[in-house]
């Protein structure tokens, strides 16, 4: 009996021990599913580590003197989850909407914007707008977005840097600016870029963006993205931040070589002048001006008009602005200090005189009669007598040049002008899209006459072509009207074919006439502004031509030097000093009795200068020219050279030396400050 009794003891203490351990299971897993359940279901084997980008500031860029042209600001950016689950996504667009309705923006906005980022394979968190939460409309919107937040499930904010270019046009078209990266600048960037960065189009934002230098490991303006680990769930959402084992790091701030203070005064007068001959004449409303230190090669300012404001392009670019950038023949997307040549005109002559003076041993006594008009039938804009070289310079004879470049060659002259830097390699690399200019030799004409008459050939056979096409679709003709249609215009593609072989026949040979229309910067003649420039400040300096340079250093967000940049000489011309200073004394007497004396009368400024009145292409009879001007200062010791185009100006080269004159007389009055 007291054994039984013992062995249901044991039976009783064994299902006590029993309930006990089955409680602790029982609590342990409420309190894992029930209470702590959403946790670690979170954390579950669906969970797992992403690496993502974290975002870096872009550099600014400087003027010489510290001035911000471009900098990053602070942008409240709203993004939307596509991964976000079906009922959120509906809440939120709907919400969204509403909330972002006073910037017109409604359902269809959305899901359009939402629609493009996935057909360039964007998925996940997508932006939909940039605010600017510094205004009083941008934060009153962010303020809404945080009160409803649970309204707007799958939405964020993210406060990004965001380009800003605080002087809006002013030296716009250099600057350059930035805007999402396309397909095939991702291509092959993979490593360094993801769909929705942003990087630079144009100008030094562009140039400027990756830093490249032997010898030197700089980012450049773009900066080094930061990653960090994050844990998300199955559906893509964040739900744990890891330690940032890797930083980002700010782009470089770029200095450049300009004064601002001198660049508002240029495209003032830029703008002041082109608006007065475009009143005169609806055909103006470009041209291009660069002011260089004659003795380091620096840029000091340079214009190219019309405008390109940089601050257009950050949000997309509105109808009217798409009509302004885009359809505009006056091409303001163009900086036409660099990519576009213009013909020179009469300031090219100093070339002439220095190529006969060199190499030809003729000296400023040598002396010519004009009559008005050279053999060949070339005239010129007066009649000037008998003239030496210092007065033919000032006046600007057109037949003194031509005599004297009937008797020094053109091989001489084209030698002259490629160690001056015209038709050759400008060696500037700080911005994309340098053009060389056309220099007129033997060979180049014969190359460009032969490329002209090619391309004029596969244009019209072109055109013949789609004109057959056209013909055979066309059902209202029978077979016998679309072959007699067809024969002709078969038969009118020969004679334009053949028409353009002559000419070409004709025409690819040099003769004397070529060489009186190069000697006064006419003909083939076509260099860029900064061609122009750089032409006279090697003239200036006496002899030395510089590379010309924009960005003069590079530093670290904190302040760290990291790149600076010198002088580089590109090379020496081979006249002597005796033979440059002639060609000054007559640039000199331009200004003091000659064709600028109207302009810089009574100034007070020393000043050596060149105009020149190019012909545009069109009618002559039309008298419209692009107004030319050369010229630097002091006389007796050069510091700035300036160069300015005015396209189809109202007076002319007067017109151009009016900007040169205002430059000039804002230079010299900073140079104490």
């Amino acid at each position: 009996m007291a054994q039984k009794k013992s062995s249901h003891a044991n039976i009783y203490i064994y299902l006590l021990l029993f309930l006990a351990v089955f409680s602790v299971l029982i609590s342990r897993l409420f309190y894992l599913q029930i209470i702590n359940g959403k946790k670690y279901q979170t954390q579950s084997a669906s969970n797992s580590l992403r690496l993502i980008n974290l975002p870096t500031k872009r550099g600014d860029i400087l003027d010489s003197n510290g001035k911000i042209l471009a900098t990053s600001v602070p942008i409240a950016a709203i993004t939307f989850d596509t991964n976000a689950i079906t009922a959120d996504k509906e809440t939120t667009i709907h919400n969204l909407a509403i909330l972002l309705a006073p910037l017109k923006y409604d359902e269809k906005n959305i899901l359009e914007i939402i629609d493009a980022a996935n057909k360039k394979g964007i998925y996940g968190d997508i932006e939909i707008i940039k605010i600017p939460y510094d205004k009083s409309q941008g934060l009153e919107i962010i303020g809404k977005f945080y009160e409803r937040a649970k309204y707007l499930p799958s939405a964020t904010v993210n406060i990004i840097p965001t380009r800003y270019y605080p002087l809006g046009p002013i030296l716009g078209n250099t600057i350059g600016y930035v805007g999402a990266i396309s397909q095939e600048e991702y291509k092959g960037n993979e490593d360094l870029y993801t769909l929705t960065d942003t990087v630079g189009k144009l100008g030094v934002e562009r140039s400027m963006e990756i830093f490249k230098k032997e010898g030197y490991t700089i980012k450049g303006l773009m900066g080094s993205k930061g990653t960090q680990a994050v844990e998300v769930d199955n559906q893509g959402r964040t739900v744990d931040l890891k330690s940032s084992e890797n930083p980002s790091v700010p782009g470089d701030n770029v200095s450049l070589t300009i004064d601002i203070r001198l660049q508002k005064i240029l495209d003032n007068e830029m703008d002041k002048q082109i608006s007065l001959s475009k009143a005169a004449n609806p055909q103006a409303g470009a041209g291009a001006a660069i002011v260089f230190n004659v003795n380091t090669g620096e840029i000091l300012a340079m214009s190219s008009k019309p405008d390109l404001n940089p601050n257009d392009f950050l949000g997309g670019l509105s109808d009217a602005e798409v009509k302004y950038y885009l359809n505009n023949d006056k091409a303001p997307m163009l900086n036409k200090v660099i990519q576009v040549a213009y013909p020179p005109g009469s300031v090219f002559k100093m070339i002439t005189a220095l190529s006969g003076l060199h190499y030809s041993g003729l000296t400023a006594d040598y002396e010519e009669t004009c009559t008005g008009i050279w053999r060949n039938n070339i005239k010129c804009w007066a009649v000037h007598g008998t003239v030496n070289l210092t007065t033919a310079i000032a006046v600007s004879c057109n037949t003194y040049f031509q005599s004297f470049a009937e008797q020094t060659g053109i091989e001489n002259i084209s030698k002259t002008a490629m160690q001056f830097g015209l038709g050759v390699d400008t060696g500037f690399t700080d911005l994309k899209g340098v053009t060389k200019g056309f220099l007129p030799t033997k060979d180049s004409k014969a190359i460009y006459e032969n490329n002209f008459k090619d391309g004029m050939i596969k244009k019209i056979t072109e055109q013949t072509a789609k004109s057959i096409v056209e013909i055979n679709q066309d059902n209202s003709l029978t077979s016998s009207s679309k072959k007699d249609q067809i024969d002709i215009l078969e038969q009118e593609k020969d004679i334009a074919i053949a028409k353009y072989e002559r000419y070409y026949q004709e025409n690819k040979d040099w003769y004397i006439h070529d060489t009186d229309l190069v000697s006064i910067g006419q003909g083939l003649n076509n260099y860029s502004v900064l061609q122009l420039g750089e032409y006279i400040s090697t003239l200036a300096n006496g002899g030395t031509r510089y590379k010309p340079t924009l960005i003069k250093s590079m530093a670290t967000a904190d302040g760290k030097s990291v790149y600076t940049v010198k002088p580089i000489i590109l090379n020496k011309v081979e006249m002597t000093e005796d033979e440059i200073n002639t060609v000054k004394i007559g640039m000199k007497q331009v200004v003091t009795i000659g064709t600028a004396r109207s302009i810089f009368s009574g100034s007070g400024l020393s000043v050596a200068g060149k105009t020149g009145t190019a012909e545009t292409g069109r009618a002559t009879d039309n008298k419209e020219y692009h107004g030319v001007f050369v010229g630097f200062s002091p006389v007796e010791k050069p510091e700035i050279a300036v160069a300015v185009v005015v396209e189809y100006a109202v007076h002319s080269s007067s017109t151009a030396a009016a900007v040169a004159k205002a430059v000039m007389n804002e230079y010299f009055s900073l140079e104490g400050k």
